[in-house]
């Protein structure tokens, strides 16, 4: 996954995690609102005696008009029914005394006119606000329900019904209920739905830190205490697992730098130790040629190198020791180079004939001058290409040829070339007639300052490091090499490189 996917797939959790904190507990809210707004508005049906029709929902109990208003309609129908039956007892005090305390309990008072003049006034404190507005409803004989009079500091509600009286005489009845009370129910329900909200705010509250302090304070806490393992260079410290934190991609990430930072420090400590080994194999190395150097300089100083024919032989030997130290480090940096990755690589399709053809016969010439005859054979067509560094693959060529003629104890020695097409890759086969190598020592020719001779004299000369070179350059290359030999017999070196169509498939997949 790409990091662009990974930064995305992290936003989109982070952004349904808020979704979850944040919605979820409002959705909770609102079904538990709405559950108790249900449950009130049935007890306050119940408590003021009102039809499900003049309280269709909810939302009638933040209508307090359109309750008070409900609250008297049965007291309303009621006196339509004594007007038509019995107009009389409005004008019977202990009646109208009696209905109007029952109106009180409904904050609401009785109100009678007949002939333009009150008989009766329920609640004189209110006097003032509603007698003016009662009187000019009076002279209307159009009966109202459901009108507005007071004043603008206070707001009544009346519902009035013409009556005539058995006289003949015309009036009016009025329920006046006051609009400025607080209905116990609807205080209740107000309470009630702030502590709803208040809990809820608590809990999403609550919800927050609880996430903040598991999914940021605790990954960033451990996230410091893996620094401080790892800068005290503990790099085997493991992060415990936080399932679902926010912080997964950054531990993944963490554990990543922290995977990285081990293989560097890994590679780093081989580096040192190969440093370390390659300095004391110098000083081994060169203490030989060196202690040679010293001694012929010094005959030629003491005067033992009297004649000019001795003077030549020891100023010849100075330079050999000098050239076979001057290749040892070469062969040395070199070394180090290559396996440290510095050494770059550059490779580049050739002609897999053209190119070995031309490597051997660099090579034939100093051979000959040795007595060693070096032969050559190509089974591969001309038009098969390799994919290769030229300068280090003839490196492994001449490592290998090398090698062999340090062994090759013979008069007339013998070294063969062998270049075969096995399909998808070429093999070639260096064979020399030397004094071969042991089965037991086969396994390891190919490490670093591994020699047979193990006496380390200065007889076959060499570092050691020429089959260790020729193998990490074939590692580069992608491809294998390995031994076979008998003792007596010589010494068989294989290698193979994969052709130029092959290094295309491997790439395209």
């Amino acid at each position: 996954m790409s990091k662009n996917n990974k930064k995305k797939k992290n936003v989109k959790k982070t952004r349904n995690t808020f979704i979850i904190l944040a919605v979820c507990p409002i959705m909770v809210l609102i079904l538990m609102v709405t559950l108790f707004a249900y449950g009130e508005m049935k007890s306050i049906r119940s408590t003021y005696q009102i039809s499900a029709e003049d309280m269709p929902s909810p939302y009638s109990l933040f209508d307090r008009v359109l309750l008070l208003n409900s609250y008297t309609k049965y007291d309303y129908m009621d006196l339509q029914d004594r007007a038509m039956r019995d107009p009389k007892v409005f004008l019977d005090n202990e009646y109208l005394n009696k209905e109007n305390n029952y109106l009180k309990e409904k904050y609401s008072f009785l109100a009678v006119i007949v002939d333009g003049g009150f008989t009766f006034f329920g609640d004189f404190d209110q006097y003032d606000y509603v007698y003016r507005d009662l009187l000019v409803a009076n002279n209307n004989y159009s009966e109202e329900s459901g009108q507005y009079c007071g004043k603008e500091d206070k707001k009544f509600l009346f519902k009035k019904l013409g009556v005539i009286m058995p006289d003949g005489r015309t009036g009016s009845v009025c329920i006046v209920t006051d609009l400025n009370v607080n209905l116990p129910h609807i205080t209740v329900f107000y309470v009630g739905l702030l502590g709803m909200i208040i809990i809820v705010c608590v809990l999403i509250v609550v919800g927050i830190i609880g996430h903040t302090y598991y999914n940021v304070l605790v990954p960033i806490r451990q996230l410091q205490v893996a620094a401080i393992h790892i800068s005290e260079g503990d790099l085997e410290y493991e992060l415990p697992s936080i399932g679902g934190s926010e912080f997964d991609g950054l531990y993944k990430d963490f554990d990543t730098m922290q995977t990285k930072l081990r293989e560097t420090t890994e590679e780093r400590n081989r580096a040192d130790a190969l440093t370390k080994e390659v300095i004391g194999n110098i000083s081994h190395d060169l203490k030989t040629p060196l202690t040679a150097i010293k001694g012929y300089a010094e005959g030629i100083m003491d005067g033992v190198a009297a004649t000019p024919e001795r003077m030549e032989r020891y100023v010849k030997t100075i330079h050999s020791k000098a050239v076979d130290m001057a290749g040892l480090v070469d062969e040395l940096s070199y070394f180090t180079k290559i396996y440290q990755k510095v050494e770059d690589f550059r490779f580049a399709p050739v002609k897999a004939s053209y190119f070995f053809a031309e490597c051997i016969s660099g090579m034939s010439l100093d051979l000959e001058t040795r007595n060693i005859q070096l032969l050559y054979q190509c089974d591969v067509g001309e038009d098969v290409e390799i994919v290769i560094d030229e300068e280090k693959i003839k490196r492994v060529v001449a490592n290998i040829v090398g090698n062999a003629v340090k062994y090759i104890q013979r008069e007339q020695g013998m070294i063969l070339v062998n270049v075969e097409d096995q399909g998808p890759f070429i093999q070639v086969m260096i064979r020399d007639n030397g004094k071969g190598i042991g089965k037991e020592e086969l396994p390891f020719i190919f490490e670093r300052f591994y020699r047979t001779d193990s006496s380390r004299n200065s007889r076959t000369g060499g570092s050691g490091l020429g089959l260790a070179i020729a193998k990490k350059i074939m590692d580069e290359h992608g491809g294998r090499i390995w031994a076979e030999s008998e003792l007596g017999k010589g010494t068989e070196v294989y290698f193979t490189l994969k052709k130029e169509t092959e290094q295309k498939e491997e790439h395209d997949e």
